[in-house]
């Protein structure tokens, strides 16, 4: 019982030697991150004048994907984007591309575009919100092993369309309200 006890330690150390040798490809690739929205917002406050006021809103995003190449993966992201006025939920497909090597930090480039739903957001009485499309392109850093998880940091340009319809005024017909969001994504997280 000993020798095979022995045999069996063997076998699994070997093998585990062996295995760290061959560099196995992993198919599917995963990035979660979680971040600040950062931005300047130009709005109207009920006068002649406008109003620009600094905003920070939470980010929170997972991409799901496979690895096409050493360098490129590509897949699907979604997440939650919460505004002051709108809480909504991009689906959108995306790239992620290595820039650099092997070594254990590497920059990479984000690139994504997609729609912004507003299926967990809940509006006031008589207000409507709805979602509009969404692009995100960036630059990253993965710090970590290539083959094992890594700790990622990100700063991306995200823009978000929403369309808002509110309770009609005095002789009104129609009010509607269109937003753009640009803002700076600054997020950390990890990948594997």
């Amino acid at each position: 019982m000993k020798i095979l006890f022995s045999l069996f330690i063997s076998i699994l150390i070997l093998s585990s030697v062996n295995a760290q040798d061959v560099e196995v490809k992993n198919k599917f690739i995963n990035h979660t991150e979680f971040g600040g929205l950062f931005g300047r917002v130009k709005y109207s406050n009920g006068s002649q004048q406008n109003t620009v006021d600094s905003r920070t809103s939470l980010t929170l995003q997972t991409f799901n994907g496979i690895q096409v190449s050493r360098k490129l993966g590509a897949g699907i992201i979604l997440g939650a984007d919460w505004y002051k006025s709108a809480l909504i939920n991009p689906v959108a497909a995306g790239i992620r591309y290595d820039l650099s090597g092997r070594s254990n930090a590497r920059f990479f480039v984000i690139a994504d575009a997609g729609y912004g739903f507003t299926w967990l957001h809940q509006d006031s009485d008589g207000y409507k919100t709805k979602g509009g499309w969404m692009i995100n392109p960036g630059i990253g850093l993965r710090i970590g092993n290539v083959n094992t998880s890594s700790f990622t940091l990100s700063l991306t340009y995200k823009r978000q369309e929403v369309f808002a319809e509110k309770p009609l005024l005095w002789n009104q017909t129609e009010r509607r309200e269109e937003r753009v969001y640009n803002r700076i994504a600054a997020r950390i997280g990890i990948s594997f």
